[in-house]
């Protein structure tokens, strides 16, 4: 089975990785216009400061400093192709496999559960580089998201290590790495590994020495990293509602009867996001099979929480605690902050379902961390807890082959909107007051004319994205766009753009 599951980690790893190699957008969208706009500019005329890295929005924004050293590299070193970003978040994701195999590996007493850790740890990695939501690997800032889950893991880590053998330095040197990388996920992040902290206390006496050292350690080195955030400047203003409005327009959007979808959708989609119909024959089976899908994974999390309440705790059982606090955290903030302003179909947005599958990767780590059965075990609780859990994880490996096979396919109408969007660039750097027809990424049409043009001159200048001959010859698609025959302003004014990705 140690076999099996590398080969099965190198398998899902490669294809994901070529498949982004071969279908990663690079063409500047989104976000990466606002980047553009508020710090690429400042890099290239000189002016870039330590306080740039930490710039947000609004306050509500993410600093994202990681990313932008990283989209630093990109235009320095890559002519600003956003593919590299898709490649960093795969590399990314493969750390994290190697993470969590450490995790689940931590402890070991019994090679008689080695198959159960490994089959566990393969379906992980399958998540992790599933082709399942292929936004996730075609929008490159999705993509890069696997890198705050790193330090999120090491701190995890970390927190139960500093616990369980009183190794402080660690504990520190990570909670002020996720503090800074992370910012305010780092905030869910440390309530949540407190709240799981509280609860090791609680329910193993063992555990119970030295727990409010480790939870001041925790609180004061993220102190620290909050005081400093709050220093960090913004282009735009306070957040435009309150939670206590967010929470008023999510109990408002119970009349809409359509509640159901928040927890069926966020169970369900990181199995099967959109359903391939050559999967089952007949697409009215799809609503039954995800029925028993969701009622198999509502078991299995009240399975978890039984067995988090009753049991003695080790690292995988541990984390695991943690990543289920985390992933309800995560699912209440995109209810909040989304879900009460667009509703609840807002939930099917691809990006989510990297949030979502942590849910599944808690599941697998408890049921790793679990002890053998006694062999005087009744039948059905080894039906349960074994033979249920394993032929879930067959399904969920299984699954894969024709969700890989659907993405692949759909490669082939991605190059055309690409080349769509670096066409409507060239028009732009033509005439930037024609913003009709404009595809909804290029979120610089509304923004106004002068940044518009400026923005568009300074790649034109400079020989980026859609107006690098490097990146015309890489990919085929991309228009051959000529170059600028005139010098505009070293660096465009920043404006405030709206928080488009959250």
């Amino acid at each position: 089975m140690r076999v099996i599951a590398w080969l099965v980690f190198a398998t899902a790893l490669l294809n994901t990785l070529y498949y982004v190699l071969r279908t990663s957008n690079p063409v500047i969208r989104s976000d990466a216009w606002y980047f553009l706009d508020s710090f690429l500019s400042k890099a290239a005329n000189g002016s870039l400061g330590l306080a740039d890295f930490f710039v947000k929005r609004t306050s509500d924004d993410h600093a994202q400093p990681l990313l932008k050293v990283i989209l630093l590299l990109e235009w320095r070193y890559f002519h600003l192709d956003f593919m590299v970003e898709a490649v960093a978040g795969v590399l990314a994701a493969a750390a994290c496999a190697m993470i969590l195999i450490g995790f689940v590996m931590t402890g070991r007493q019994d090679d008689a559960l080695d198959n159960r850790r490994y089959l566990a740890w393969s379906v992980m990695c399958v998540l992790l580089f599933s082709l399942n939501a292929v936004g996730i690997w075609t929008w490159s800032l999705v993509a890069i998201g696997y890198v705050t889950v790193i330090p999120i893991l090491l701190f995890m880590g970390a927190a139960w290590q500093a616990q369980h053998k009183r190794r402080y330095v660690a504990l520190i040197a990570a909670t002020l790495l996720l503090g800074i990388i992370a910012d305010d996920s780092a905030l869910i992040t440390v309530v949540a590994v407190i709240l799981a902290l509280l609860l090791v206390a609680f329910c193993d006496r063992s555990q119970r020495s030295g727990i409010w050292r480790t939870i001041i350690v925790i609180g004061a080195c993220l102190a620290v990293v909050r005081i400093g955030y709050s220093f960090a400047p913004m282009t735009g203003g306070a957040s435009d509602s309150s939670i206590s409005a967010q929470v008023s327009q999510l109990v408002g959007r119970l009349s809409a009867g359509d509640w159901w979808k928040w927890f069926v959708l966020p169970l369900s989609l990181p199995v099967v996001y959109e359903f391939p119909g050559r999967m089952i024959s007949s697409w009215a089976l799809w609503p039954i099979v995800r029925a028993v899908m969701v009622t198999f994974l509502l078991a299995a999390h009240v399975a978890f929480w039984w067995r988090a309440w009753r049991g003695r705790y080790n690292l995988p059982m541990f984390v695991a605690v943690c990543l289920m606090l985390l992933s309800y955290a995560w699912l209440a903030g995109i209810l909040l902050v989304r879900v009460a302003y667009f509703g609840s179909d807002y939930l099917y947005q691809d990006r989510y379902i990297q949030l979502f599958q942590f849910n599944l990767v808690a599941l697998l780590l408890m049921w790793a961390a679990a002890s053998k059965l006694e062999p005087k075990t009744t039948s059905w609780r080894r039906t349960l807890f074994v033979v249920l859990p394993t032929i879930g994880c067959l399904v969920l490996l299984l699954v894969q082959i024709p969700l890989s096979y659907d993405g692949w396919q759909r490669r082939k109408y991605l190059p055309h909107y690409y080349q769509q969007m670096a066409i409507q660039i060239g028009q732009l750097a033509v005439d930037p007051a024609n913003t009709e027809g404009c595809l909804p990424e290029l979120v610089v049409c509304g923004w106004s004319l002068e940044t518009r043009k400026q923005l568009v001159q300074f790649l034109r200048t400079n020989q980026l994205n859609v107006f690098s001959p490097t990146l015309q010859a890489r990919y085929d698609y991309l228009p051959r766009l000529p170059a600028a025959t005139a010098t505009p302003p070293a660096r465009p004014p920043a404006s405030v753009s709206g928080n488009t990705h959250q």
